[in-house]
């Protein structure tokens, strides 16, 4: 450890501890750690995950996307403990150029969430006399993934994990992502311009919003919507470019994110396609295409399509190992044992997580339907298959919410919500989560409540009421 105070602010009263971790390899960074432990402590700890490639250390003070009225985790006496996965993220330069080390790419892969797991241990029994009584995992994203990798890796360690928008198949995810790219960027007339981006998503949503019985920006029937909207509809005539409609190549640029993608690859976890992309379903584009029409070069992907930037470094860094390789002309069968390695050692895709269940682990899944950095698609996909091999006991240990508007951290309805009570009660008091309410905490709309619906449900307006009260939703099939 490097450094211990006290601190005594609004987030609770605790002391912060530093510290690192240090390497086998004398050439691999160390894994830098925060250990908050508070005063009053309830004899629970909450393992926060990261996000990205990772390279900073969480604050540890508030878990992901919390309700806006409940205390800081501090302050409900939670010990917290998070890392920054073992390298540390440099402004400006290639955030995956850490995983040409060994060690640095294994820690990132999970063995950085069983040594921050063991040093905060320990270092609670050093400063409370006892390890925890309670040791849950909560994290988005990439921190999702860590989520979903402790409880398939790690199931004696962890009590309960709340996963947002997780990427535990972050290979097929990135390789996705190149896919795309290369729709975008190598097929003339495949990028789709700002203007058109948004004059789709105006259309989408004049279709598709009040599909659920409210205007109100959030598309909740989602399903309703695929059966309504035609992109095909936009198309200009006789399928030049023009302003105002689409082109041919723009048209199948939509309906090619839209769609399941072939993989060229069977990867971990029998992963073979990956999930189409929101969208024609208002999804939050703003970033999904990319500034202009020119072709990336390696290492140079500012104003890129966003999942196209991520999947390149992961293509350069931890498959190829060749930070000068253009994932532009990257051909996926080419590599088929390469990536089946790395997914391998990089995913969590595993659908068996019988000892994780039957030491009485209880797992929170939520994905919003506009995200457009991990589709819900994916984890409805990973849900699916959980439900396969578990039927209807799934149920006693697993839940998905599908949470409508709500982006990766944006969107028009941003959720607010007390997973971490709501996971607590399961696992320490036995109480089936119930009715879960959600909490939009947009600047603009902040305060407005819906009801968190189990997958496949959607909240339904009644057609009376608060518009912004939960009780005036129903969740109901679509």
């Amino acid at each position: 450890m490097t450094s211990a105070e006290i601190v005594d602010d609004a987030s609770g009263r605790f002391c912060k501890v530093l510290g690192a971790i240090h390497p086998i390899d004398p050439k691999a960074p160390g894994i830098n750690v925060r250990i908050n432990l508070p005063l009053a402590w309830n004899e629970k700890a909450v393992h926060l995950g990261g996000g990205g490639f990772n390279g900073t250390v969480p604050a540890g003070i508030r878990t992901n996307f919390p309700d806006p009225a409940a205390p800081s985790v501090l302050q409900q006496g939670y010990a917290t403990l998070a890392s920054d996965s073992g390298h540390v993220a440099t402004p400006g330069q290639d955030q995956a150029a850490f995983a040409l080390n060994a060690e640095a790419l294994a820690n990132f892969a999970g063995d950085q969430l069983k040594k921050t797991h063991d040093v905060a241990v320990e270092l609670m029994r050093r400063a409370y006399g006892r390890p925890p009584r309670r040791m849950y995992f909560i994290g988005a994203s990439q921190g999702g993934h860590e989520a979903l990798t402790v409880v398939q890796r790690y199931p004696k360690d962890y009590d309960g994990a709340v996963a947002f928008h997780p990427v535990y198949d972050l290979t097929a995810l990135h390789l996705d992502g190149v896919l795309l790219g290369q729709v975008l960027y190598n097929r003339p007339g495949g990028w789709v311009p700002a203007d058109k981006v948004a004059m789709v998503s105006d259309k989408v949503h004049a279709a598709c919003d009040a599909l659920d019985g409210l205007g109100d920006g959030i598309i909740a029937n989602v399903v309703a919507c695929r059966r309504v909207f035609d992109v095909s509809t936009l198309r200009c005539t006789n399928g030049v470019d023009a302003a105002g409609c689409l082109s041919d190549q723009q048209v199948a640029t939509f309906k090619t994110f839209a769609s399941p993608i072939p993989l060229q690859v069977t990867l971990a976890g029998g992963i073979d396609t990956f999930a189409p992309w929101p969208v024609l379903e208002g999804g939050t584009m703003a970033r999904s295409f990319g500034d202009s029409a020119n072709k990336p070069a390696p290492g140079r992907m500012g104003g890129a399509a966003f999942a196209y930037a991520m999947g390149d470094q992961t293509t350069r860094y931890l498959l190829l190992k060749d930070p000068a390789a253009d994932s532009l002309t990257f051909k996926p069968a080419d590599h088929g044992p390469a990536l089946q390695a790395l997914s391998r050692q990089l995913d969590a895709s595993d659908t068996d997580v019988s000892s994780f269940r039957q030491r009485g682990g209880k797992l929170l899944l939520l994905h919003g339907t506009v995200d457009m950095a991990v589709p819900a698609g994916n984890t409805i996909a990973y849900h699916d298959k959980l439900k396969a091999r578990y039927g209807a006991q799934l149920s006693s240990f697993v839940r998905l919410y599908v949470a409508p508007g709500f982006g990766h951290g944006n969107g028009n309805f941003v959720v607010g919500w007390d997973s971490l009570g709501a996971l607590d009660a399961w696992v320490d008091r036995g109480l089936t989560p119930g009715p879960q309410v959600v909490t939009d905490t947009n600047q603009a709309t902040a305060g407005r409540q819906r009801p968190l619906c189990e997958h496949p449900a959607y909240p339904k307006y009644t057609g009376s009421g608060d518009v912004n009260a939960a009780s005036s939703f129903v969740c109901t099939a679509p």
